[in-house]
């Protein structure tokens, strides 16, 4: 239904675009962006390429075809359109935030940021700039700068959990565990869809030895986000190290479920002994093979 919907808009497009002439570039671009969305990106690509060569100082096609690659994890080709983009256009934010996190990927944390700091700029109220700058200098054991950020992304949008969950991980690497419990706490009450929420305040709790607090908090992450594989794996650990080692291995169970490479992992985590000799734990394998095979 979605792909006819889309295909639908396409030919209203097509319609508009000989009706309007004036519009012709901005229905371009949507008609570009559709196709994209079916996966057509060679379809994309050549439309982008057409706007380019009508309008040379429009940054839009050139930002198009960054976003093509960047969509494939092919940050060297699309660092080179964002900045093709950039020189049409100086102003062009979109161009520059996407150009950070291009840089970012390719481990070039430093350009990053200063690509952040351009979009920043040009818009003081981008929310994401500012947070995703926050995590590279938390990246970068750059503390202070970290939380700096996300304090500016938080007076952007107050309440946002993932500020709020990022202020939580600068505090905790700082060893303010109780600081950082607060700032998680925080995050769960905006967004209990976040399931990283859950386990870094799990892991907290974890690390002052409150362990039933930490099953208590990982499980309710775990009802209000039944698909996190990582949860139910973290789940299991604490189970396992406090001696629950049957409802451990249903959660070793679960977590290969959902990505059965928790299998690999328990087969190594020290914190899994226990579990690996339950009589359940070789038929499991078994188990996630078949299902691997099946799936193929």
């Amino acid at each position: 239904m979605k792909k006819l919907l889309l295909y639908a808009k396409l030919g209203i497009i097509s319609i508009l675009n000989g009706v309007l002439p004036k519009m012709r570039i901005k229905r371009s671009l949507e008609h570009a962006l559709i196709y994209e969305r079916l996966g057509n990106f060679f379809r994309a690509g050549r439309i982008f390429s057409k706007v380019i060569r009508i309008f040379p100082e429009d940054p839009r096609g050139y930002y198009g075809i960054a976003m093509l690659y960047d969509n494939k994890d092919r940050y060297d080709k699309a660092i080179y359109w964002y900045n093709k983009s950039i020189k049409a256009d100086p102003r062009f934010v979109p161009a520059w935030f996407f150009l950070a996190n291009a840089l970012y990927e390719t481990g070039e944390k430093n350009l990053s940021i200063e690509c952040y700091k351009n979009a920043i700029r040009l818009d003081p109220d981008n929310f994401w700039a500012y947070n995703n700058m926050g995590s590279v200098y938390e990246e970068l054991d750059m503390n202070t700068e970290a939380l700096e950020c996300f304090r500016k992304a938080l007076e952007i949008i107050p309440g946002h959990h993932k500020a709020l969950f990022n202020m939580g991980v600068v505090y905790s690497k700082m060893g303010y565990e109780k600081k950082a419990q607060e700032y998680y706490w925080e995050s769960i009450r905006g967004c209990n869809k976040y399931p990283y929420s859950f386990l870094n305040l799990s892991l907290s709790y974890k690390k002052e030895d409150k362990l039933d607090r930490a099953i208590v908090v990982i499980s309710e992450g775990i009802r209000c986000n039944p698909h996190a594989s990582f949860l139910y794996y973290n789940r299991a650990c604490l189970l396992a190290i406090s001696g629950y080692i049957d409802e451990a291995f249903l959660d070793v169970a679960r977590a290969a479920k959902l990505n059965p490479s928790y299998y690999s992992y328990a087969e190594k985590d020290d914190e899994l002994a226990d579990v690996r000799v339950h009589p359940g734990f070789k038929a499991l394998k078994k188990l996630i093979s078949s299902e691997m095979d099946n799936n193929e």
